[in-house]
């Protein structure tokens, strides 16, 4: 059976691509001409059609290389696109084919770093080479990825003459740069930016919907994380007649305790108790702010 091909357009990869603190960062290799550092790598999924339209629930990894050019001359830079990786040696690409009958065209963008800042402020923490650094931005979709195993991917890249008149460049050398990292740690830094975003949801007082879209991930990870166990029922809720009521809030809260409890301390068993209290925590900041709202669910508590 011939694999079906999705092609990952840009408009995609930018959509995709949104940083937040639960990538890591490698150390810089380096040769005598040029020096690429891995300044971020994250974990995604996406949803994307194949060609009959059909919609596929994919995993893979972003990448974000900074490449520095160590020596002051006029060439410019070359480089292979990264097109896979290998999970405990195994071809990533080729796992997919095996697994889902897919060949996933990975998107390669190059921006220079100082553009990449303009363009976001956010990622200036990140960029080590603002003045003169080139981004390479990859992203790479495909089957699911395992919790742990040993991830090796290789940045092929270099620098050539300039060709002014064919308007390209000769006598390019391209060098291998090769990084690996477990997939373990982008789960533990996934899992220390929940808790991260779980304390900061326990002080937060904006109970807008707008606002608790903030917290977004949370409700992702607790969803798509396969060892985390959450029960929702009626016993656990408030019994409300709208989101007018707060019920949103109440939702969130319930998910944030019972999940701080299981990340916390390791044991990933429903937590209805931390759930309740959790929510009962933040009914009592809303009522700081709504002196009249009075919940028979929480008021038997108090």
């Amino acid at each position: 059976m011939k694999a079906k091909v999705f092609v990952l357009f840009l408009m995609m990869f930018f959509e995709a691509f949104n940083l937040n603190a639960a990538g890591i960062n490698l150390k810089a290799k380096k040769t005598k001409e040029t020096k690429v550092e891995a300044i971020y790598i994250e974990k995604i999924s996406v949803t994307a059609p194949d060609g009959n339209g059909n919609e596929h629930e994919l995993e893979g990894l972003t990448f974000l290389f900074e490449i520095t050019k160590l020596k002051k001359n006029d060439k410019v830079l070359c480089m292979q696109e990264l097109r896979d990786f290998t999970i405990d040696g195994i071809s990533y690409a080729q796992a997919t084919k095996e697994k889902l009958g897919l060949s996933v065209e990975p998107k390669t963008v190059i921006v220079d770093s100082y553009k990449l800042v303009e363009e976001d402020p956010d990622l200036k923490d990140i960029v080590k080479n603002e003045k003169s650094g080139i981004v390479m931005q990859t992203i790479i979709f495909g089957s699911e990825l395992p919790q742990k195993g040993k991830v090796s991917v290789t940045v092929q890249v270099g620098w050539g003459d300039v060709d002014k008149e064919k308007n390209s460049s000769s006598n390019e050398k391209i060098e291998d740069f090769n990084f690996e990292f477990n997939l373990s740690e982008l789960a533990e830094s996934e899992k220390q930016e929940v808790l991260k975003l779980i304390n900061e949801f326990k002080k937060d007082k904006d109970f807008s919907p707008e606002h608790l879209k903030n917290y977004s991930q949370i409700i992702e990870f607790a969803t798509k994380n396969k060892d985390v166990q959450i029960t929702i029922s009626t016993d656990y809720l408030p019994k409300l007649n709208s989101p007018d009521d707060y019920s949103y809030v109440f939702i969130l809260a319930y998910i944030c305790g019972n999940l701080e409890k299981q990340l916390v301390s390791g044991n990933y068993t429903n937590s209805a108790k931390e759930g309740i209290e959790f929510e009962l925590l933040k009914y009592k900041q809303l009522k700081e702010i709504h002196k009249d709202i009075s919940i028979s669910f929480f008021e038997d508590m108090m």
